[in-house]
């Protein structure tokens, strides 16, 4: 997502630097470009990378800085007070450490949560990635925000043959594939998908479960799988590469979203650009991404959401219907060249706004 975003700067002139907190598998392995250029802040998740941290705070000079996070905010109000340079600030969501079963993790994030407000304050503009999250932030941190939604290639994610898919990946035209992708994370609550599928293939044995994503949980789901004697209805994929999980779309009947909170949901996106009828829980911004083009359920209920999933099993009208009304919200609503362009537009005010 950070790419495409960053090529479609380029596309309108820019240069874009990249500043990363960590270097991760995926991370390196990004190209860069003759516009296009990355840094790490770290060389290692605990090392801090002093080159990278002095080139940022010295000898980067750019017209607007963008950043995601609040701690690497305390930089960019440096530059702003120093060099003049004003800032953006997106908040992807609202730091919850309490969820987060590591503590690194729960250090990280009450971190993020005590520097919020402060960082905001100083921006030239706080963007949030859905009304949901706007409204959540005005009433917990009196912060103001404008919202930019994400936005997605839709081109890259177009319906394919669903039975070819099947085959390559080894299952039947009969099999109904319920797909879930995510962290394994007890945010995303993967254990509600097995015992919804446990209720549901003492109905409907073509149904199988695919869950892509690594995480905390991992363990938890592969042990409670043998316990309720699933595994020829359940895989468990692990981490898989972004370019292969479009087959896993293509191949899919359904998409489910089971998490106990979310602030946006980009595999919505990229499962309706697949041509796939969605499943979310009834929390956060689901309700806002899918609009009427999908189904909601009680997140916690996992009757409920076997009773949904059985449905659109047997209904495939419906299915078709939700379809269409996927692919059309996603063209219509978040193309990615129509994002490039609100936060272009954003830039271009800001800085402005310093002249």
């Amino acid at each position: 997502m950070t790419m495409q975003w960053a090529k479609g700067l380029v596309r309108k002139g820019c240069d874009v630097n990249i500043f990363f907190l960590t270097q991760s598998e995926e991370t390196r392995g990004l190209v860069p470009s003759e516009h296009i250029h990355f840094h790490y802040f770290t060389i290692s998740n605990f090392l801090p990378n002093l080159r990278a941290i002095v080139e940022f705070l010295f000898h980067d000079r750019p017209d607007v800085i963008h950043t995601n996070f609040a701690s690497l905010g305390l930089l960019a109000i440096f530059k702003k007070h120093v060099l003049k340079i004003p800032f953006i600030y997106t908040l992807h969501g609202v730091p919850q450490p309490w969820i987060e079963p590591s503590l690194v993790y729960k250090i990280a994030y009450t971190v993020e949560h005590c520097l919020l407000r402060f960082v905001a304050s100083q921006s030239s503009v706080s963007v949030t990635i859905s009304n949901y999250v706007k409204d959540t932030l005005k009433r917990e941190y009196g912060i103001d925000s404008e919202v930019i939604y994400h936005g997605i290639d839709a081109d890259k994610f177009k319906p394919k043959n669903k039975t070819e898919s099947k085959r390559r990946l080894g299952y039947k035209k009969t099999d109904f594939i319920i797909l879930f992708v995510g962290k394994l994370h007890p945010c995303k609550d993967p254990l509600i998908l097995i015992k919804s599928i446990y209720e549901m293939v003492k109905i409907n044995p073509n149904l199988r479960l695919v869950m892509a994503g690594a995480g905390e949980l991992y363990e938890e789901l592969r042990t409670e799988i043998h316990r309720l004697n699933l595994s020829r209805y359940v895989e468990l994929l692990g981490f898989v590469k972004h370019e292969e999980m479009r087959l896993w779309y293509d191949a899919a009947d359904v998409y489910v979203l089971t998490s106990v909170n979310e602030a946006f949901g980009i595999t919505l996106l990229e499962a309706m650009a697949s041509g796939l009828p969605v499943i979310a829980s009834k929390v956060g911004a689901c309700s806002e991404i899918i609009g009427n083009a999908g189904i909601l359920f009680n997140q916690g209920d996992h009757i409920s959401l076997a009773r949904e999933l059985m449905t659109l099993a047997s209904d495939e009208e419906l299915s078709k219907v939700l379809r269409i009304k996927g692919l059309e919200r996603v063209r219509k609503v978040f193309s990615w060249d129509d994002k490039v362009d609100k936060y272009w537009e954003l830039y271009r005010i800001t800085i402005q706004h310093r002249l």
